[in-house]
């Protein structure tokens, strides 16, 4: 099998319609107040920021979608356009450590600084190459968010992602795959009425024939620190 078909196999779910109604992922509610604003929630990743073409999509998305949910209670507050990325690589975030303070604020920084050196020598390795994707479908993302998936262009460019997210490993092994995607809202934490939010998801679902295409050059690769889930900072 070739790896568009096993990320095809392996996102089949996204084709569940959200429906019914369904309670929030439990630790959401570490990110977000009831009243959809951000809570403290400090890590670190490595990110592909999204370019002028890509925020102005990714926008559009979300001002549809706010728009259309404006009169509930199940997105929490707009993302800014100026943090519009896909992740290639999580770090540290709180859920994966029971230090103290201090030992975890020294973790994330070392996991920062290694990060940096390892973006700098994939973008010495692979000059003048990117990754293209093209918009695949928005989805209940495990009961925390709505999300932008993304399907890789080719298997050219998967595989560049995919070794790309190899090189972060030493910083942190992830028990999970890379599923390229770009979040679009958080929701509040709570129960949901999801029959309201998947009307809203169905009228801005994208539409294969007219799919937006994303190109992220890899001299864009960012390390950021994240304060919360709406503030990024670039380390790089």
């Amino acid at each position: 099998m070739n790896l568009i078909s096993e990320y095809e196999q392996r996102t089949m779910w996204k084709k569940e319609p959200i429906s019914g109604h369904f309670q929030t992922a439990p630790d959401l509610e570490r990110k977000v107040t009831p009243g959809g604003h951000y809570l403290p929630f400090m890590g670190s990743t490595v990110v592909f920021k999204a370019d002028e073409y890509g925020c102005e999509i990714v926008n559009r998305i979300q001002d549809s979608l706010f728009a259309l949910l404006s009169d509930t209670c199940i997105l929490a507050d707009p993302l800014p356009r100026s943090t519009t990325h896909m992740t290639l690589h999580d770090l540290l975030s709180p859920e994966q450590f029971s230090g103290s303070p201090e030992e975890y604020d020294q973790k994330v920084e070392d996991s920062l600084s290694r990060a940096v050196e390892t973006a700098e020598k994939i973008c010495h390795e692979f000059p003048g190459a990117e990754i293209h994707f093209t918009a695949d479908r928005i989805v209940n993302m495990v009961s925390k968010s709505l999300v932008l998936l993304l399907r890789p262009g080719s298997e050219e460019d998967f595989r560049l992602l995919q070794e790309c997210h190899r090189r972060f490993d030493y910083i942190v092994k992830l028990p999970y795959q890379i599923t390229p995607h770009i979040t679009l809202a958080y929701f509040r934490p709570g129960f949901l009425d999801g029959d309201r939010l998947g009307s809203a998801v169905d009228a801005v679902q994208i539409r294969q024939e007219s799919a937006a295409a994303f190109a992220f050059p890899l001299v864009d690769l960012s390390v950021q620190r994240f304060l919360d889930m709406q503030t990024y900072l670039d380390c790089s």
